[in-house]
């Protein structure tokens, strides 16, 4: 156990600020590691490094982002030819940048998704929240980049690879909004897994399933509670033959600041001392993961330093530290390696978070405390 804690401390000195790696060593030890707590890197000092022994590259065409709508179906969709070959490695770069004379005002959600042709369902690629842009000239741009070789399975289907778009903000014009571009560097060789990606399975998805008619689950609110079935309820998964390791991956960012519309603000976190802030957007919060009915021995957690220059200068508050985000950053996501497979692959998964109470009775009410969560498991050959 001591060396097990000495290489999570590790791990957070790796991740932090803008010194984090993509490339980190599993340890064989407990029956689930955590591999990466944030799971993008900042471009400005590493950008030569990571795509300079890249094999291949394709790359999307800037894009401008504004509100499609609610429904799953009005997502707007682009597709991109991906290289045939063999590769080992993907990392995605990810741009954000301005339309016209430049991006938008507010820091607002964006949500990529990418196509399981074999099923049909849609699995997030990568979530990025929008900078506060009242203050960028129409040249401005920023650089992210993310090891995405987990979905190797559906970048390299064959035909092109098919992706879509949510954006969760109304504040495009004809002459300023925040726009993207997505460029794919492919390497040959071992990847971080030193395995074989064999499968991908959803796990949670709030944007499908239960949600409150903004994509999120509701946090708090009796009559929808965000532990039922059909949301943070436990999940059933079969692993394909051959399967010696499972990746589980998972995003939760919290949005809403559940403001009261009286003085005394009665929500509360029945398990702690401490008050509630503002949930779900600006309070701290934690993820217990359960796999075969067993509580594992780490937690996940759900928050992000903006502050002390752990954020770059924007126009709004993009110093306050969030829920899983930050204005003008990818949200964090968590990488777990589940060392211990049972000979019938079968795993069942639940999330729980810590129980709160809100003083709101409708799960769309008026800046009701909601979380964005997904959650995928891909098997690994090795």
């Amino acid at each position: 156990m001591k060396k097990f804690l000495l290489f999570i401390l590790s791990m957070v000195a790796v991740c932090s600020a803008c010194k984090r790696t993509s490339d980190i060593k599993i340890e064989p030890e407990g029956p689930i590691v955590l591999i990466d707590s944030t799971g993008w890197l900042w471009a400005d000092s590493l950008r030569e490094n990571l795509t300079s022994a890249a094999a291949t590259a394709e790359m999307s065409e800037p894009m401008k982002l504004y509100f499609y709508g609610w429904g799953d179906d009005e997502d707007t969709t682009f597709q991109i030819q991906m290289p045939t070959g063999s590769f080992g490695k993907v990392i995605l770069e990810y741009t954000m940048c301005g339309w016209n004379k430049g991006p938008a005002d507010w820091d607002m959600t964006t949500e990529i998704r990418i196509k399981n042709n074999s099923t049909g369902e849609w699995h997030e690629l990568q979530r990025c929240f929008t900078p506060y842009g009242g203050s960028f000239s129409a040249s401005w741009n920023k650089k992210f980049y993310m090891d995405v070789t987990h979905m190797l399975p559906l970048l390299m289907q064959q035909g092109p690879t098919e992706f879509k778009v949510f954006y969760c903000g109304w504040d495009a014009t004809e002459t300023k909004a925040h726009a993207f571009s997505m460029k794919f560097y492919f390497f040959e060789g071992a990847n971080r897994y030193g395995a074989n990606i064999l499968s991908c399975q959803k796990v949670y998805d709030s944007f499908l399933n239960g949600n409150n008619g903004y994509r999120a689950w509701a946090y708090g609110v009796e009559s929808d509670p965000i532990e039922a079935s059909e949301r943070l309820g436990e999940r059933h998964i079969v692993l394909p033959e051959g399967t010696k390791r499972a990746l589980l991956r998972v995003c939760i960012t919290g949005h809403g600041q559940e403001k009261s519309t009286v003085d005394n603000y009665s929500g509360y976190f029945p398990g702690r001392k401490k008050k509630a802030v503002n949930p779900a957007e600006f309070d701290e919060n934690w993820y217990k993961i359960k796999i075969n009915g067993e509580i594992m021995p780490l937690v996940g957690h759900i928050w992000e330093l903006n502050g002390n220059g752990k954020n770059y200068k924007q126009a709004g508050t993009y110093q306050y530290n969030r829920a899983g985000w930050g204005p003008g950053k990818p949200g964090n996501t968590q990488y777990w390696v589940i060392n211990y497979i049972p000979e019938n692959r079968e795993l069942t998964i639940d999330l729980d978070l810590d129980e709160y109470v809100s003083d709101r009775t409708k799960p769309n009410d008026a800046y009701v405390a909601n979380y964005y969560v997904m959650a995928d498991i891909f098997a690994l050959d090795k």
